[in-house]
């Protein structure tokens, strides 16, 4: 028999764990900190999808870490791009990114980060929704391709 709510978290990405600190999983977290960047370029995202929810989905963490990721992470570095004159829009640099991120993170505010207005955009992201749907579609087509 099996156990749903263990075939729900292998789904949705791992069993449920505490996630690594980013210092202590970079090799995990640069991949997924550029495609979740990506939402913050000043372009039409939804051209990109496909190529986010491939790293996405791929990744070790699980929708809610990388909703968490997403929010305490990378909206505090990126967001401010979409209310630039003259945004980014090709992409960004990613040792720039991964700087930024980690110097946001060891800094004092981060404690703070349940707090972030990233919770609230995220809820209303047409984009991340539809990442996440991307995500579970492409993990439960990886999950079924192993179980047959």
């Amino acid at each position: 028999m099996i156990d749903r709510n263990t075939a729900a978290d292998s789904l949705l990405g791992g069993e449920t764990h505490r996630m690594k600190h980013a210092l202590e999983d970079l090799m995990h977290r640069r991949p997924v900190w550029e495609a979740l960047s990506d939402l913050y370029l000043d372009t039409d995202t939804s051209l990109s999808r496909t190529w986010r929810v491939g790293i996405l989905a791929s990744s070790p963490y699980s929708i809610d870490e990388l909703t968490e990721i997403l929010a305490s992470e990378v909206y505090p570095v990126c967001s401010s791009n979409l209310v630039s004159v003259a945004g980014e829009w090709a992409g960004f640099d990613p040792q720039w990114l991964e700087s930024s991120i980690l110097r946001h993170i060891q800094s004092s505010s981060y404690r703070w980060r349940r707090f972030s207005l990233g919770w609230l955009t995220l809820y209303l992201s047409w984009e991340w929704r539809q990442t996440k749907l991307g995500i579970l579609e492409h993990r439960s087509q990886k999950h079924e391709s192993h179980a047959a």
